[in-house]
């Protein structure tokens, strides 16, 4: 009997495998836009040779954005997306002596890498994923806040992701569907301002929510 419960298993785990492996491939490409909600946060401040100077509590104001993403569906259970995205300019405010003041505007353009998990049912295909990202990121600072001749810089750096979403899709062939996607970002920044030989440094939490709507057509 437990021979015969072992060998059951074994031949549905094969069967299941089967269908799965089964399937051809398919290739995607697809535009998103949506809208980029993110977190505020507090930051220490410090000055080389000096150690921590402050601390300065902080907000980004959300921020549109576009992108255009590929995806590779292994079968309908699993697939792989790369995306980029442009996130246009969001709005960097300082919270200092009980007043807040623009001090710049941060743009993010981020390279990402998911893996997606999908239970299609129907006419949709939800899914969980998660990934990666490389964030490119350039900072506009506002002089009214900065003395004049002091430049400001955010750096580069990774980000991590996790999502949910589907794709709805709007054919019988199932080659053109509607996306809808939610990612928790977790992203970090140094941000450094210098003026002569002046120097200030930084590290700014940049986790944010982002929801997007698209389309994507599978070959």
């Amino acid at each position: 009997m437990k021979k015969s419960f072992v060998f059951l298993s074994i031949l549905s785990v094969f069967f299941f495998a089967a269908e799965v492996f089964a399937e051809a491939p398919k290739f995607g490409i697809g535009a998103r836009a949506g809208y980029n909600f993110t977190r505020d946060g507090s930051m220490d401040v410090s000055a080389p040779g000096f150690g921590m100077v402050g601390n300065v509590d902080y907000s980004n104001n959300g921020s549109w954005m576009l992108g255009l993403n590929g995806t590779l569906q292994i079968n309908k259970y699993i697939s792989t997306e790369i995306g980029i995205d442009w996130i246009d300019s969001s709005r960097n405010e300082f919270k200092i002596a009980g007043g807040s003041w623009t001090a710049g505007d941060i743009k993010q353009m981020p390279i990402t890498f998911t893996a997606r998990f999908h239970y299609p049912v129907g006419i949709f295909s939800p899914y969980l994923g998660l990934g990666l990202g490389y964030y490119f990121r350039s900072y506009d600072e506002d002089n009214t806040f900065w003395a004049a001749g002091t430049n400001v810089d955010v750096d580069n750096g990774w980000g991590y992701h996790v999502n949910a979403g589907s794709d709805i899709f709007l054919t019988a062939a199932r080659n053109l569907a509607l996306n809808l996607d939610a990612k928790y970002v977790w992203s970090k920044a140094d941000i450094t301002a210098t003026n002569g030989a002046a120097k200030l440094e930084g590290s700014m939490n940049l986790d944010s929510i982002m929801l997007g709507l698209g389309i994507k057509y599978y070959f």
